[in-house]
């Protein structure tokens, strides 16, 4: 049973998805011993127990509050008749979120997107997948890093879980090109950034607009991407990119964005 729980766990992370692993680790007069544990799904479901009973639903609910806020662990200590178990007793619980690590998908193995999948993929945890329409491009790929060949950009990969896109593409019609399919897509990265300038972005958004994708989705859109460090060569850009999905990543780049816009 323990093992089938940890391969079930080891599946959900494959496919992106999250679960809350919850173990017991102290317990006195409770209905589990030490060592007994559930996966606890978003949608309520469960694998495993931990005694079922109250303490259970108490778990469950206490799984589902870590997920909807974000956090990563908690230890729990309940004596049991606080939660109107006659058996009296206590026990402690720890609750681990299984959350699959980002995707950072890079459209495009020039020298700004082979060089930011290789500083990816040395500095974050990070799964890093590089595509682009020239086979020959991707042979040069850091070791470590995923490749994706996609001819003329048709067809584009579906990754699953929270993914970070960025289009650095060698023409405007391609980047416009992926960029109009991420956002069509459903439910679309979690952050998308384009390589280009000002002039470019607003000519992409309004052609975006035209074909009817959603205001709210073309504005998120981040052109040119990247915090404004300064410099055009493409460490320097690189350096922003990486930095601004960092903050995007930690929930900072409203705070970031607030300070240089002071500056």
């Amino acid at each position: 049973m323990l093992g089938e729980l940890f391969r079930r766990a080891a599946e959900l992370l494959e496919r992106g998805e999250s679960a809350v692993l919850v173990t017991v680790v102290e317990a006195e007069g409770a209905p589990r011993e030490a060592g007994a544990r559930m996966l606890v799904f978003p949608d309520g479901r469960i694998e495993g127990t931990v005694g079922g009973g109250a303490l259970e639903q108490h778990a469950i609910a206490k799984a589902l509050q870590l997920l909807w806020e974000g956090r990563k662990t908690l230890l729990e200590t309940r004596d049991l008749r606080d939660l109107g178990m006659l058996c009296g007793g206590h026990t402690v619980l720890f609750y681990e979120v299984l959350q699959a690590p980002p995707v950072l998908l890079i459209f495009g193995a020039g020298h700004v997107g082979l060089l930011l999948a290789r500083v990816a993929r040395e500095t974050t945890p990070w799964r890093i997948v590089l595509a682009d329409d020239r086979e020959e491009r991707l042979s040069a790929a850091p070791a470590g890093v995923e490749t994706r060949f996609l001819p003329e950009y048709q067809g584009l990969p579906e990754i699953p879980g929270k993914v970070y896109a960025v289009v650095a593409t060698e023409s405007h019609e391609k980047d416009f090109q992926v960029v109009r399919e991420l956002l069509r897509g459903e439910p679309g990265p979690a952050y998308l950034g384009l390589l280009g300038s000002r002039a470019k972005a607003k000519e992409i958004k309004e052609k975006l607009l035209a074909l009817g994708i959603p205001k709210e989705r073309v504005e998120a859109l981040r052109c040119p991407v990247g915090l404004p460090l300064g410099g055009k060569d493409p460490g320097s850009l690189v350096l922003s990119v990486l930095s601004e999905i960092l903050a995007f990543h930690h929930g900072r780049l409203p705070l970031v964005q607030e300070k240089f816009a002071r500056e």
